[in-house]
C-alpha cells in the first residue's frame, strides 16, 4: 500500500479528480487515527478485545488445567489482566508509529481524491523520482471522520490511511470527498 510505492512522475490528478489534499503528515494525525477506529467504532472494539478475552482464557485455562487453588488462579488472572494494560496501550502506539513512518517517506504528500479511489505522491527520493501510491476503493471497507482527518482502515491488516482535512486545497473539498467516500465505503 503506502509502505514503498512506485516512483513515478505526478499523482493520478487527471480530470477524474474530486478533490487534491496537500499536507504533511504527522504523528498525531496518525495517533488520532488509531484512537478513534479502535475505540470509537464496533470493528475497532471488537479487534481490541480479541487478545484480551484469548489472554485471559489461556488463563483460566492453564490455572484450570494445573490445578491451581483459588488464590493462585486469582494470581495468575490478575497477573494476565495487568499486563494487558500494559500492553494494549503500547501496541496501539507502535501501530500509529509504524503507519506514520511508512508515510513519513513521503514528505510533503499530494493526495488526489477520485471516483477509482486516491493517489498520494511526495517528495522525491535519492534518484529524484517522487513516491506514489494508489489505493482503490475495495481496499478499504469502511471509514471514519474525525473533526480533522478522514480515516480510512483496512478490515484485517489494520492499515489506516489518515487523510487529513488541513490539507484541502478548497473547503468545499472536505464536502466532495465525504460525498465520494459515503458513495465507495461504509461510514462507521
Amino acid at each position: 500500500m503506502h509502505t514503498a510505492g512506485d516512483p513515478v512522475e505526478q499523482p493520478r490528478t487527471d480530470r477524474t479528480a474530486v478533490a487534491e489534499f496537500v499536507y504533511d503528515p504527522t504523528p498525531s494525525d496518525y495517533r488520532t487515527a488509531v484512537r478513534r477506529f479502535t475505540f470509537g467504532t464496533w470493528p475497532g472494539r471488537r479487534g481490541m478485545m480479541v487478545g484480551p478475552v484469548v489472554g485471559l482464557g489461556l488463563a483460566v485455562a492453564i490455572s484450570q488445567l494445573k490445578g491451581f487453588s483459588p488464590t493462585e488462579s486469582a494470581f495468575v488472572i490478575g497477573a494476565v489482566t495487568l499486563s494487558l494494560f500494559f500492553i494494549l496501550p503500547r501496541h496501539l502506539a507502535r501501530l500509529a508509529r509504524q503507519q506514520y513512518e511508512d508515510m513519513e517517506a513521503y514528505g510533503t504528500c499530494r493526495t488526489a481524491v477520485t471516483e477509482d479511489g486516491m493517489t498520494t505522491a511526495g517528495g522525491p527520493v535519492a534518484e529524484g523520482a517522487p513516491l506514489s501510491s494508489t489505493i482503490d476503493w475495495q481496499a478499504f471497507p469502511w471509514y471514519v471522520e474525525t473533526d480533522d482527518l478522514f480515516v480510512l482502515t483496512t478490515s484485517r491488516t489494520r492499515i489506516y490511511f489518515a487523510l487529513p482535512k488541513r490539507g484541502a486545497q478548497d473547503p468545499a473539498d472536505v464536502d466532495r470527498v465525504r460525498a465520494v467516500l459515503d458513495r465507495h465505503l461504509r461510514r462507521l
